[in-house]
């Protein structure tokens, strides 16, 4: 491991390959790699891309990766596919869209798996966000897959999110309502080529009133991501937004919470692992399962004895 993180940062493309894979895998040594890598970050800019599916997000990207590199950005980018509920596989599409990434060194793409977690997110892109900082990537793009209203966790990573929807979704006032609206820094109505783009983006407008009041007010901007047309308006609204962040110290409010987060994330892994390595070799455990499955034991009450059995410290209720 110490080899590969010495690799990382003399900015070897495999050794970082390879700790992702290590990292999604949920090595044994994933507590370790972070902890040795985590003074190396804090550097990159995090762009979360979300939105229904079909509605661009990956051709958006894959224009936007040329505006950053242009301006001389060194670009990371994550692309979040769902696995299927029946073979757990991905089909990891984004990497067709995006094939002339892989001609550039300046860009770094990977393709990850939901695993079967929701937020449109992969169980680890925290971690492996923080692996390509610690890599000296610059701009990090991470884009969601297809979602609804509530899978937003993209929202805790993220300095900037874009929300992108298309004409032809019916409804957009059910479509994009409450949890993806809220979270929203840049609006894209993308596709604008087809009928209804400016009543979908009259329809945003008017949602934007149903917010609470903020310093910043998301612009709404018009795309053709095929056409590359309005690619370069995009990039400078996503300019405006990170300076809105440094200037009004929202920017440092956000890195203080990501720091918090993943300080409660390591915490709760940890408690994870814990529980299921002691959760099997204690007798008294075993006993408890087993009358709760033959002997129809209160299972809310079997599960606070265990947890006061394997933690040293019981929380009571109501504290």
């Amino acid at each position: 491991m110490e080899k590969l993180i010495e690799r990382l940062i003399q900015k070897n493309r495999i050794a970082l390959s390879k700790l992702i894979t290590m990292v999604e895998n949920d090595s044994p040594q994933l507590l370790d790699i972070m902890k040795a890598i985590y003074p190396l970050t804090g550097k990159a800019y995090v762009l979360g891309v979300t939105g229904p599916p079909g509605a661009g997000k990956s051709t958006l990207v894959d224009k936007l990766i040329c505006n950053f590199r242009s301006n001389g950005q060194s670009v990371g980018i994550l692309c979040v596919d769902p696995s299927s509920i029946f073979s757990g596989g991905a089909f990891l599409g984004d990497r067709v869209r995006m094939e002339w990434a892989y001609q550039d060194d300046g860009v770094f793409l990977r393709s990850l798996a939901t695993r079967g977690a929701l937020g449109g997110l992969a169980p680890r892109v925290s971690e492996i966000i923080k692996l390509m900082d610690a890599f000296g990537k610059e701009v990090i793009i991470v884009e969601t897959v297809g979602v609804g209203q509530m899978e937003a966790d993209i929202i805790r990573y993220a300095d900037t999110k874009i929300v992108v929807s298309v004409p032809g979704l019916g409804d957009q006032m059910q479509a994009l309502k409450a949890g993806i609206l809220e979270i929203a820094d840049v609006l894209v109505v993308n596709k604008a080529d087809l009928s209804g783009a400016q009543d979908v983006a009259d329809d945003l407008k008017m949602m934007l009133y149903l917010r609470k009041e903020s310093d910043w007010t998301p612009e709404i901007l018009l795309t053709e991501g095929l056409n590359n047309r309005g690619i370069s308006d995009l990039y400078e609204a996503i300019q405006r937004h990170r300076t809105f962040l440094c200037q009004s110290g929202l920017k440092e409010r956000q890195t203080k919470l990501q720091r918090k987060h993943a300080c409660c994330d390591a915490l709760e892994e940890g408690l994870k692992k814990y529980l299921r390595q002691k959760f099997l070799e204690v007798e008294e455990v075993k006993t408890i399962l087993k009358k709760v499955q033959e002997e129809g034991l209160n299972p809310y009450h079997a599960a606070d004895e265990i947890l006061q059995l394997l933690l040293p410290i019981h929380i009571e209720e109501g504290e």
